[in-house]
């Protein structure tokens, strides 16, 4: 026996069974244009995405990450634009700021390729359109004519909507946006901007003076509680928390060159809001001539992993070791990093750090070599690491401190990028921080001891707090 399936029921008369099968061919057309509409296209040194549906209101939303976003009711016609910028090419930004206000070509080149792009994105749609709703027809009714007629409305609908969005589009709408997200907070983030954007180049010359001049006391011949350079070591330089801050990454690339350290250690969040743009940035910014090993903080994400991890000198680590300089690191990513989450809470960041120092020690117990050092980002997953190796790197709370737990050093390096989250203002107001950490020359490397440097740019002060680890160890090397 055959059985024939039935769009409609046997009973509903034939021009009830058109009209209804064309309504669903309109409505799968608009569902259809509203999923292809989108197109990522290149304007200037922005990559940005067009994105054109059918929405219960009219208006067009840009969106800047990490900002937020700006809307305005720009046409009635129930059809949403989005424009989402995603990439910066910082180089050519540069490069076109340099030459002040754009001429004639320049503009009307930028204008051709938005125009273009966004011309692609809705043919994109329009031919989605057409395509599924072709096929509608056909499965309803098995007819040509049927095809070619809800094709042809389905088609029809967006560009119709499209038409209706153009003819009445008002862009004098964006006199008075709506602004959703951190944008809400714009006058005082436009000031925090423009302050600190007049204070960069100064507070770099400040801070390169700063570390010279730090770098050249502790050159000299001093006592033996002081340490000395210690000439006769192998140096690592702890960062963490540079929130993208330019200051502190001056400071990260000349407190490397003044002390010749042979590795760079970054404990996390190294940007603000993890989204692809900072990602972009972040990984133009990361110093070069070091190894550089990376450890994901709650404000770092997949973006910024991805992209850092595909630079040579960067190694990102979570639950993962390295080998830089003779010294093993040891790290796991704070599992905010690994999704879209901010913060999490003390039991969680307890919990992933009891599972992975129960990974790290079954491996080690099956022959894995103890690291030198353990890098993580927060200090709630510290504690299960202690007595498992000898120092343990993490940062997070912009405050630096150093403490000795069960014959583990737990050095928090506050942070480098010198910023608070707690209220926004335009200085600086606690110190920009980096640890240099001295091991010994022979293997396998001990610590020998710790710098803790805090730089006051803004006032030109800045101080280091020597701790002597392993004494011991440099009278032996003939310290």
């Amino acid at each position: 026996m055959t059985v024939r399936l039935r769009a409609w029921p046997a009973a509903t008369p034939p021009s009830v069974r058109v009209a209804l099968s064309l309504a669903v061919a309109v409505g799968v057309g608009l569902v259809a244009f509203g999923g292809f509409a989108n197109h990522a296209y290149q304007v200037g040194p922005a990559r940005v995405n067009a994105e054109v549906a059918p929405a219960l209101s009219g208006g067009t939303v840009v969106t800047v990450p990490p900002f937020g976003t700006i809307s305005a009711p720009t046409h009635r016609s129930p059809l949403r634009l989005r424009i989402t910028l995603t990439e910066v090419d910082l180089p050519a930004l540069q490069e076109l700021a340099a030459r002040g206000v754009p001429d004639a070509s320049v503009q009307e080149q930028l204008r051709d390729e938005a125009l273009g792009g966004a011309r692609r994105a809705v043919f994109e749609g329009l031919a989605a359109a057409l395509l599924a709703a072709g096929f509608v027809g056909w499965s309803l009714r098995h007819r040509w004519k049927m095809v070619a007629a809800s094709a042809l409305l389905g088609v029809l609908a967006p560009a119709l909507l499209l038409g209706w969005s153009l003819s009445a589009y008002d862009l004098d709408a964006f006199q008075t946006p709506t602004y959703r997200g951190a944008v809400a907070y714009a006058p005082s983030l436009i000031e925090l901007v423009q302050r600190r954007a007049e204070q960069v180049d100064d507070l770099r010359r400040q801070i390169e003076k700063l570390v010279r001049d730090l770098n050249a006391y502790y050159r000299a011949p001093q006592s033996f509680a002081a340490a000395g350079s210690l000439e006769d070591t192998v140096r690592v330089l702890h960062v963490s928390d540079i929130h993208l801050d330019p200051v502190g990454l001056a400071l990260v690339r000349e407190i490397a060159s003044e002390f010749e350290v042979a590795l760079i250690i970054d404990t996390g969040d190294i940007n603000h809001y993890g989204s692809d743009v900072e990602a972009g940035v972040a990984a133009s910014q990361v110093p070069t001539g070091w190894p550089y090993v990376f450890v994901p903080g709650n404000h770092d994400s997949p973006a910024i992993t991805a992209a850092l991890d595909s630079l040579e000198q960067v190694r990102v680590l979570d639950d993962t070791s390295t080998v830089e300089a003779g010294i093993r690191v040891f790290g796991v990513a704070d599992p905010a990093s690994r999704g879209a989450g901010v913060e999490s809470d003390r039991d969680t960041m307890l919990a992933e750090g009891q599972r992975m120092s129960a990974r790290l020690q079954l491996r080690m117990r099956s022959g894995e070599e103890t690291p030198t050092v353990i890098a993580i980002h927060n200090p709630g997953m510290a504690e299960p690491f202690t007595g498992v190796a000898p120092l343990v790197l993490l940062g997070h709370t912009h405050t630096p401190a150093l403490s000795e737990r069960d014959g583990t050093w737990v050095l928090d390096n506050g942070t480098t990028g010198g910023i608070h989250f707690s209220e926004q203002r335009p200085e600086p107001h606690i110190p920009h921080t980096a640890s240099v950490l001295y091991f010994t020359a022979e293997q396998p490397r001990r610590l020998v001891a710790i710098d803790q440097i805090e730089v006051y740019g803004v006032i030109g002060q800045s101080s280091l707090r020597r701790t002597v680890i392993g004494a011991e160890l440099l009278a032996a090397s003939g310290e």
